[in-house]
């Protein structure tokens, strides 16, 4: 099924409940659609801020704001991506102003020439049943490192979706997730020989 061209484009598809259907309907004012939208998005929407800016406070604003540029311009949804990938990217690049506008510095891209150095798989294992030592490891990752990790495995975006939201190649996605993965597994395998 073709997905159209613009947010009333999509309203013909399949699903009326799937958030691109939401979009078309934010886009002709549709409150309910936004309201809906917003239930289902906020969550996951406010973990990714909050990773990337590192301040809940931030984060809440700054979700608000792309919850706010998505009712105002959801009719400049194309459907080129999904809807969670393009409200992310809109998230990412609002979460990029607030660090200029603060005078943070906007991470650089990380080193991507990391050793293979894995511990064993069982090492890890263990680690990884305590949550509160996988978010330390998390914590330590590089901003991009993380923000791959996060987009990856907890919104479970592909990685063509993660390269739209993050503005870089497909390659660097797959490059910048491999290493977290050495990383977090060197970090949980460092806790267990410290305990």
């Amino acid at each position: 099924m073709s997905r159209g061209s613009g947010a009333g484009g999509r309203m013909g598809m399949a699903d009326p409940d799937s958030d691109e259907a939401l979009i078309a309907r934010v886009a002709q004012g549709d409150r309910a659609a936004m309201k809906r939208l917003y239930d289902r998005v906020s969550d996951p929407l406010f973990r990714f801020l909050r990773a990337r800016l590192r301040d809940p406070f931030e984060a809440a604003d700054v979700s608000q704001e792309t919850f706010l540029e998505v009712w105002r311009g959801a009719a400049r949804f194309e459907g080129r991506s999904s809807a969670r990938t393009w409200i992310l990217g809109i998230a990412r690049n609002r979460a990029i102003d607030r660090m200029r506008r603060s005078g943070r510095e906007i991470p650089a891209e990380p080193d991507e020439t990391i050793a293979d150095e894995a511990p064993d798989p069982e090492a890890v294992a263990e680690a990884a049943s305590d949550a509160a030592r996988v978010r330390a490891c998390l914590d330590g990752l590089s901003d991009a490192h993380r923000a791959a990790v996060e987009l990856a495995f907890f919104q479970g975006l592909a990685y063509r979706e993660i390269a739209e939201v993050e503005g870089i190649p497909e390659g660097t996605v797959k490059t910048r997730i491999l290493h977290a993965k050495q990383l977090l597994k060197r970090c949980l395998a460092a806790v267990i020989r410290f305990r």
